[in-house]
């Protein structure tokens, strides 16, 4: 008992570490810092607002990754301890490495989707997309993975049936959650790019960008990182189970580093860039204005 109590206690820390993390107060040279990486001029910086939307977005974010982290510790808990099977049944078994980057995920969306923006006349007529805030080459990985993961198991469903060892089975349940993901993230990422953006200052608009781009990078990061770990689980099920030495030793190892280097560089990369700045800004300065003609606010 010795060893399960220091277990829980080091289980405990790690969640009251992280909460702690999260609800603490917003310090200035963070701010300083996600402001200088998004370009934004200190001097006409809106520090009340950005310290609020950071905060309230981290909060979220985090909330959503302890909630199925503190669930699926405390479900394995009561199972080793009470019930002899070593893991617990579905729908429990969920509540892995993935749930906690979809609940992550879904605190980034919150916090976008709660977020009242003040409310005027007109919105900005500037054309925005969503490879403005987060680059081609990140948009390209998440549907590259996504679809891999969804093909990788398509085929081991129905097509490396023959070929697959006795008493193992190839669920399509990753590839139809993959999917899920993969549409969830397309829509989320549309939505939150056309939300209406309010006329302002050149700073107020620049700022407005600023936070989308920095919710977007962190949906983005937790997306890919669970496409790299769906497609690794899938590697893994087909490796194990497929006859044949070549791909019982290839598709681990590729298995390993989808879970190993692809989800944690997409964490870091993607979703924590230390420099990003909105695309159109660059590219808009030759253009007419468009940013004071009239639309009704929707």
């Amino acid at each position: 008992m010795v060893g399960w109590s220091l277990g829980i206690a080091f289980y405990v820390a790690i969640v009251g570490l992280l909460l702690y993390r999260a609800f603490r107060p917003q310090r200035r040279p963070e701010v300083i810092e996600w402001a200088a990486g998004h370009g934004l001029r200190t001097t006409d910086l809106d520090w009340d607002q950005a310290s609020r939307y950071l905060y309230r977005s981290r909060c979220l974010r985090t909330v959503g990754f302890v909630i199925p982290l503190l669930a699926g510790g405390t479900t394995s808990i009561v199972w080793a301890l009470v019930y002899t099977q070593p893991s617990p049944p579905f729908p429990f078994d969920l509540l892995g490495q993935p749930s906690l980057l979809v609940g992550y995920l879904l605190g980034a969306v919150l916090a976008e989707v709660t977020w009242t923006r003040p409310r005027t006349q007109k919105a900005a007529l500037v054309p925005r997309r969503v490879a403005d805030y987060i680059g081609r080459p990140a948009l390209i990985l998440i549907r590259v993975v996504g679809l891999a993961t969804i093909a990788g198991g398509v085929i081991g469903h129905w097509f490396l049936a023959d070929h697959i060892r006795a008493g193992f089975k190839l669920g399509p349940a990753p590839a139809v959650t993959a999917a899920a993901v993969l549409v969830t993230m397309e829509a989320s990422l549309w939505f939150i790019v056309h939300r209406r953006q309010p006329v302002g200052s050149e700073s107020q608009m620049m700022l407005d960008d600023a936070l989308r781009s920095t919710t977007i990078h962190r949906m983005a990061g937790a997306g890919l990182g669970m496409m790299f770990l769906f497609l690794g689980y899938e590697l893994f099920r087909i490796g194990g189970g497929i006859e044949g030495q070549a791909p019982r030793i290839i598709l681990p190892w590729a298995a390993m580093a989808c879970v190993f280097v692809g989800a944690p560089l997409s964490w870091r990369r993607v979703g924590h860039p230390r420099l990003w700045l909105v695309r159109r800004h660059a590219s808009s300065e030759a253009a007419p204005r468009t940013d004071t003609a009239d639309r009704t606010a929707t």
